[in-house]
């Protein structure tokens, strides 16, 4: 009856084996296969009946085959466990030969007053894929801050430096008919454009570190002196372009909480994008680009209006996607740029048609101090 009953309890033993989900093989303390369950047989392509007697080191590449049985012997010498207890990452070899990453926990038992162990062995081929294309992924994303970060460098910095490049050789004609007023005029204005170039690089290198520069940047700032000083900075490109810049000042605005070097980037962009739409156009439908800021539902709104063509309808939807130009030589990062200035500002920027006038109206808005 005894025997029956172990019999019955053995079975129940190996049926709980063979269904189980993972590997799972068990040794004795010379390191030979005692049992090895249906899923170890699809896990490494021995049947059971070949596997049981053999050597576990049958399951291991190289050098861990060769330095197994000595893992066995230290063991058993000094009760030191190295892996038992303790599950970790290791890789096992297949009949084919080929390897395979398994996550491997080992334990330890006894059958009738002889010491056993058993493995539990997971597959975790899949895990590492997605763990690979997660760190792909955070790679390229990574790659991809670093190439956007090098783009808005680029692209933020080429503007005042063009200005300094005008001013100085505006300076530079100045000096030969020594007209010493306009002179020092003019590098004043190539200090300034100096500075902000300067505040610009600050700006990503605080990006770079992955502070939150732009947030300390803020202040209560009035928002027309800043457009004025974008308008004055456009003119020349404008009259280069035979376009009339036309700002048209409001002296009932209440301040805005901003980073004014951002906010003029913001606004330059948007009034260089209308210079070259009126120039695109022919000045066909005019040659006038309006600034102007308004008070709109407690917000600062900054418009820049256009007389040129306009939106097409098949842009519409990717204004603001990164690469999106209609310029041969531009980049498509300057509006999706503004975009995430203005939106880390808490404001929103978008676009309108001036039907039935010809041209678009690109604007933004700015919250009062108290909004922000």
């Amino acid at each position: 009856m005894s025997t029956q009953h172990d019999e019955a309890g053995a079975g129940e033993v190996r049926a709980i084996m063979d269904s189980a989900v993972d590997a799972i093989v068990t040794v004795d303390e010379r390191g030979v296969i005692r049992s090895f369950n249906h899923a170890a047989e699809r896990l490494f392509g021995y049947r059971a009946r070949d596997a049981i007697g053999q050597p576990i080191s049958l399951l291991m590449p190289e050098p861990d085959r060769s330095r197994h049985q000595q893992y066995i012997e230290r063991y058993l010498a000094t009760g030191e466990p190295h892996i038992i207890g303790i599950g970790r990452e290791v890789e096992a070899e297949r009949k084919d030969g080929s390897r395979l990453p398994v996550y491997l926990a080992v334990s330890e038992f006894q059958v009738a007053g002889q010491r056993r162990f058993a493995g539990v062995l997971h597959d975790i081929s899949a895990d590492l894929e997605v763990r690979e294309l997660r760190e792909r992924l955070a790679q390229a994303e990574g790659i991809s801050a670093l190439a956007e970060t090098t783009a808005t460098l680029a692209h933020e910095l080429n503007q005042p430096l063009a200005a300094i490049a005008t001013y100085a050789q505006a300076a530079r004609r100045q000096a030969t008919r020594n007209d010493e007023e306009k002179l020092l005029a003019t590098l004043d204005k190539v200090v300034e454009q100096s500075l902000r170039a300067g505040a610009v690089v600050d700006r990503v290198g605080r990006l770079v570190k992955g502070l939150t520069g732009a947030v300390e940047c803020f202040q209560n700032a009035e928002i027309e002196p800043l457009l004025a000083g974008v308008v004055a900075l456009a003119r020349t490109n404008a009259q280069r372009q035979g376009v009339e810049l036309v700002f048209e000042p409001t002296a009932t605005l209440p301040a805005v909480r901003c980073d004014p070097v951002q906010i003029q980037q913001v606004c330059l962009n948007l009034v260089r994008n209308a210079i070259d739409a009126v120039a695109a156009a022919g000045r066909s439908h005019g040659n006038i680009v309006r600034i102007y800021a308004r008070l709109a539902d407690g917000a600062v709104r900054v418009c820049v209006e256009d007389s040129g063509s306009g939106v097409a309808a098949s842009a519409r939807e990717a204004v603001f996607e990164p690469f999106h130009t209609n310029k041969p030589d531009g980049m498509g990062l300057g509006l999706t740029i503004c975009n995430t200035i203005i939106a880390n500002h808490g404001g929103t920027l978008a676009f309108h048609d001036n039907a039935p006038r010809p041209g678009a109206t690109f604007h933004f808005t700015l919250p009062a101090p108290d909004d922000a």
